[in-house]
């Protein structure tokens, strides 16, 4: 389809195609942040069972985003094609740009809903990852010292690559 000054505009199919995958797209996001809410709430609870449910409920979110990412590179495929782009040049920026009206609105409304959301995600992982970094440093210590490894520090083999900590006094090994 032809646009002002001869420039190809997005179809109204293919505009309610995008809207109806944006509308999934936020969907997904939303189910994967509130699994990563939940992987939060239960390293901060130290609550296992419900780290064990967290993480059945983050693989089936995850999951779901994968059979949606295969559905996104198709429309984006479809849609770039219309618009006489690589599919590599199509952007949700350049979709608004585009496009106007409802659609343009669609576009810009769902770009910052994502984004907000995405950066939520990224908050939350690295919390969940220093969180969970730091309990094992703990059980490290703890182990380091009922073994009595602690004070010897990192060890390293010839090849330069570090050694697990050795068992010390608590263990007998052999007669």
């Amino acid at each position: 389809m032809m646009g002002q000054g001869n420039e190809p505009t997005i179809s109204p199919a293919m505009a309610e195609r995008v809207k109806v995958h944006l509308d999934d797209e936020e969907r997904s996001l939303i189910a994967v942040l509130e699994a990563v809410r939940e992987l939060h709430r239960s390293l901060r609870q130290l609550d296992g069972a419900a780290l064990q449910q967290a993480l059945h409920m983050e693989l089936a979110a995850l999951t779901e985003a994968k059979q949606l990412q295969e559905r996104r590179q198709k429309l984006r495929f479809d849609a770039a094609s219309e618009l006489g782009l690589s599919p590599h040049e199509f952007t949700l920026g350049l979709l608004a740009r585009k496009s106007g009206g409802e659609l343009q609105n669609s576009v810009i409304a769902s770009r910052q809903k994502l984004s907000e959301m995405a950066a939520e995600m990224d908050r939350l992982n690295r919390q969940n990852h220093a969180m969970a970094d730091q309990s094992t440093s703990i059980i490290r210590g703890i182990v380091s010292h009922l073994t009595g490894t602690a004070g010897h520090g990192e060890s390293y083999n010839a090849g330069g690559v570090r050694d697990e900590a050795h068992v010390g006094s608590l263990v007998n090994w052999g007669g």
